[in-house]
């Protein structure tokens, strides 16, 4: 009898807790899931994670390229000293634009746009260069809002922007001067396809009609080789001007380290330009610190 009882004492306890039991094996398995998912959200980049990551990686003194890309994360090599350097940043050519950038931010398609620029560039440029040990500062001169105010003929830009660099590099030196412009081809000969990822291909321009431009010619190949070496294809060369229809000086004779790169074409998308930024800062970083004396030039 006795027996009887406690099965049925049993039983009905049974019963009571059945439900708890469930309900928390049903609990851990929601909660299970849930991380899972949480942590696949994770692994999926956003902007604002590549933002936190390319912060991250200033303060590691670690270079990014790309989300995706084998070459991505490469960091300058520690076992060297590895020296602060100053560049200076123009653009001559202020006003021209990239028509998918314009087109998401203003609604248009247009090469060239007062707002929506290669000038919008500048923060990229900035953070990319602090990553590589480089300081960036940017000439404050706006040459085509000049240029419109004076009522003065685009062929004239290099000899409105001269003043204003001139006194700038007279004021400050500088281990790099880039005049940085965007190329006016169309996608299929400004892109590159690499590693599953498209870049933004640049080239440089020489101007031949100043005495000293095997300087700067030299330069530019330097550069253009070593940036090859990074993402092959990447650089489209190193191109010489001079005759009719062109400057053919481009302000080089200022100094012997100032190039002029065209930087992608009017079909390149933002993300495009950002991944060749990252892979140009890298090059000239690593031809600072390989060239230059050890001591910081201020």
């Amino acid at each position: 009898m006795q027996n009887r009882i406690l099965i049925f004492f049993g039983f009905i306890l049974l019963l009571f807790i059945s439900p708890i039991v469930v309900a928390t094996l049903d609990s851990n398995a929601t909660l299970l899931a849930s991380t899972n998912t949480s942590t696949e959200q994770e692994l999926v980049p956003t902007t604002q994670q590549e933002d936190l990551a390319i912060a991250e990686k200033i303060e590691s003194n670690q270079l990014v390229y790309s989300t995706n890309s084998d070459t991505r994360d490469t960091p300058l090599d520690n076992t060297k000293e590895i020296v602060p350097r100053n560049a200076l940043i123009l653009f001559t050519h202020s006003h021209e634009a990239f028509k998918p950038i314009v087109k998401s931010k203003d609604g248009k398609t247009a090469v060239y746009d007062s707002t929506s620029n290669i000038m919008s560039f500048n923060e990229t440029i900035k953070n990319y260069f602090t990553l590589n040990s480089i300081t960036a500062d940017f000439l404050e001169f706006n040459t085509m809002d000049e240029m419109a105010k004076t009522n003065r003929k685009f062929s004239e830009a290099y000899n409105i922007v001269r003043p204003a660099l001139e006194s700038q590099i007279n004021n400050k030196k500088y281990d790099i001067i880039i005049d940085l412009h965007r190329d006016s081809a169309n996608r299929e000969i400004t892109t590159l396809n690499y590693q599953n990822e498209t870049y933004g291909k640049l080239y440089f321009v020489v101007g031949e009609e100043h005495s000293n431009y095997l300087a700067n010619k030299s330069y530019a190949q330097k550069m253009s080789t070593q940036l090859n070496e990074l993402i092959p294809g990447i650089s489209r060369g190193v191109i010489s001007k001079k005759g009719d229809h062109v400057d053919g000086v481009y302000n080089q004779d200022l100094a012997e380290n100032m190039v002029l790169i065209e930087l992608g074409g009017i079909d390149n998308t933002e993300e495009e330009i950002n991944r060749t930024l990252s892979v140009l800062s890298k090059a000239i970083s690593t031809i600072l610190q390989e060239t230059l004396p050890t001591e910081n030039v201020n």
